[in-house]
C-alpha cells in the first residue's frame, strides 16, 4: 500500500513529458504528407504542361490548370517548341510551401534552415515526335 501511493502521480508526469513529442511526431506526419501531395501535384502540372508544349498549346496555362488543388498559384517557366528540328521542351513548377507546425517547431533549433519554402518540379518532352 505505501509503494502504491508514491507513485500515483508518476503516469501524469511521464505522459505531460512525452506528449509534446507525440504531438510533433503527428504533426511531422501531417507536414510532411501535405508535401508530398503538393509534390505530386505539381509535378502533373509540369507533365501536362510539357505536353501542352509540344502539341502547340498554351503551357503556362495547362500547367496553372492542373496545380489548381495548391493553397497558392504556382509559377510556371515554359519553353516552347521550335518549328524545325527536333529539340526538347522543359517546363518547371514553383510553388511556395508552409510548414504549419514543423516550420515554427524546427525554428526553435539553431542551425541552417531544414525545410524547403517552396517546392520544385520540372518535365523535359522531345518536340516533334
Amino acid at each position: 500500500m505505501i509503494r502504491r501511493t508514491r507513485e500515483r502521480g508518476a503516469a501524469a508526469v511521464e505522459f505531460a513529458l512525452i506528449l509534446p513529442i507525440l504531438l510533433v511526431l503527428i504533426g511531422g506526419i501531417v507536414d510532411f504528407g501535405r508535401a508530398f501531395f503538393a509534390q505530386v501535384v505539381i509535378t502533373n502540372a509540369a507533365r501536362e504542361g510539357a505536353r501542352a508544349a509540344v502539341v502547340g498549346a498554351d503551357a503556362s496555362a495547362r500547367a496553372a490548370a492542373a496545380a489548381s488543388g495548391l493553397s497558392s498559384a504556382p509559377a510556371v517557366t515554359a519553353g516552347s517548341c521550335p518549328s524545325t528540328g527536333s529539340a526538347q521542351v522543359t517546363v518547371t513548377v514553383v510553388t511556395p510551401f508552409d510548414w504549419i507546425l514543423l516550420g515554427p517547431a524546427l525554428s526553435l533549433i539553431p542551425g541552417p534552415e531544414l525545410l524547403p519554402d517552396q517546392l520544385t518540379a520540372s518535365a523535359t518532352m522531345q518536340c516533334g515526335g
